[in-house]
């Protein structure tokens, strides 16, 4: 299999690409009828495909594709902007390099609409991206840029690490194409485990779940853990169980990933969550050996990135 190389902006704003939706699927419940209270408002999660020719639009895993709503941005308007329309959104990419079923005509999301409820089921405010993509149908046209970043990438050649996936949300979105491309479609030897360690609010907004279920019987090198904040309570504190709480509670996972060359991506929001997790995986190690002299969580950080043993990507 050759390498890939990322292409990055061959698509702007000044010379889109114009393409059609697939398909558009609601993953999560539909309003009151899951277990997220009617108050806490709509958790609309959907699943949006798009037809994309990969020789006109060579994405790959782990890059993000630009969508521009139609219309007018009112704020843009009121400051008298000689280009009114709304600025490029960016969306984590959650199909595989060559689509799933490598057929090369598609490029997929994993969207949440942006919208919150008062307590009354009334609606205060509507995203513009994200509610745009969510009402999209079959054969509507959706304007792209991109495709967007280089860091967040799968190694391009044999790996034989261990592979740590944490994501909270919609971060969800690269994870389900890079478990596909590694544990089906085999672009590259791997002889490692995949351990997906991701967190929700509720148990039915962990989306796809039966996809990794089926990977986690048809693989015995991969294990998903969930981390169900609004319904679990963690064994340290008694409080919410978040994902940097599974985090510490799989030491050895952890610090043979971190001692011996594995890879862990972090997805998801809010940005700057990824802070709990990373100082967990530092007192994994502080505490594997109390006696030596330990780095601050910056210079941590620092040196798993400059190893290419960390990626972050929060929103």
């Amino acid at each position: 299999m050759p390498l890939l190389t990322p292409q990055i902006n061959l698509f702007k704003k000044s010379n889109p690409l114009q393409v059609k939706v697939i398909s558009n699927t609601r993953l999560t419940p539909e309003l009151g009828l899951g277990k997220r209270p009617r108050s806490e408002g709509d958790s609309a999660v959907h699943r949006i495909a798009l037809e994309v020719d990969h020789t006109a639009y060579p994405y790959m895993i782990g890059q993000s594709a630009g969508i521009i709503p139609p219309g007018e941005d009112p704020e843009k308007l009121a400051k008298g902007s000689a280009d009114p329309s709304y600025t490029v959104r960016l969306y984590s990419i959650a199909s595989p390099s060559f689509s799933f079923g490598q057929t090369k005509n598609n490029i997929e999301f994993i969207v949440k609409r942006d919208n919150v409820y008062d307590p009354d089921g009334n609606l205060l405010h509507r995203g513009v991206c994200s509610n745009y993509l969510c009402d999209l149908k079959p054969g509507d046209l959706v304007t792209m840029t991109g495709p967007a970043g280089k860091k967040f990438l799968l190694p391009q050649k044999d790996f034989s690490g261990d592979y740590i996936f944490l994501a909270t949300g919609t971060g969800i979105s690269p994870f389900f194409g890079m478990i596909e491309e590694i544990l089906e479609q085999k672009l590259y030897p791997f002889f490692g485990k995949i351990t997906l360690i991701y967190g929700a609010p509720y148990s039915d907004e962990i989306v796809l779940r039966n996809y990794f279920e089926s990977m986690e019987r048809k693989h015995s090198n991969f294990r998903l853990i969930t981390a169900i904040s609004r319904e679990e309570k963690n064994p340290f504190d008694g409080g919410k169980m978040y994902i940097s709480h599974r985090v510490k509670e799989n030491t050895e996972l952890v610090k043979n990933a971190v001692q011996n060359g594995g890879k862990i991506y972090i997805c998801g929001g809010p940005k700057g969550m990824e802070k709990g997790v990373i100082e967990e995986m530092l007192n994994i190690i502080k505490t594997s050996d109390p006696n030596g002299v330990h780095p601050t969580y910056e210079e941590f950080k620092k040196s798993l990135e400059e190893k290419e043993q960390l990626f972050v990507e929060t929103y």
